[in-house]
């Protein structure tokens, strides 16, 4: 459950161990060793989907990431208003096709609600 990871009344950046390299504005998915991951078609882990990373993250270092019911400022070329969806490779975009995940609704070009769903 994503609300065991925080306190109550934190914000929606938690900060993670990165099991290999991620870039700023990844889709990261959240593996069963605790550690994030980049969601990439190699590695079949979009069911997975936490949130998108705020800024690089090394491999074994620790870096935050915007989780679900958390506002991501970390994306660019949204269409506000749009729903967007994270691809089996990792890519964001308007199209569901499966095994794509809904990750939320655009509220500009730059910044997603990442909707939280149990």
């Amino acid at each position: 459950n994503l609300s065991d990871l925080f306190p109550a009344g934190a914000g929606k950046q938690v900060s993670f161990v990165a099991d290999g390299a991620i870039s700023s504005g990844d889709a990261v998915s959240l593996e069963t060793s605790g550690k994030v991951k980049e969601v990439t078609a190699g590695n079949s882990n979009v069911a997975r989907f936490i949130g998108i990373a705020d800024a690089a993250i090394s491999s074994t270092e620790s870096g935050n990431v915007t989780i679900k019911g958390g506002i991501s400022t970390n994306v660019s070329s949204l269409t506000a208003g749009t729903d967007y969806y994270c691809q089996a490779d990792g890519t964001i975009s308007t199209v569901s096709t499966s095994p794509a995940v809904k990750i939320g609704k655009a509220m500009s070009a730059t910044s997603i609600n990442l909707e939280y769903q149990s």
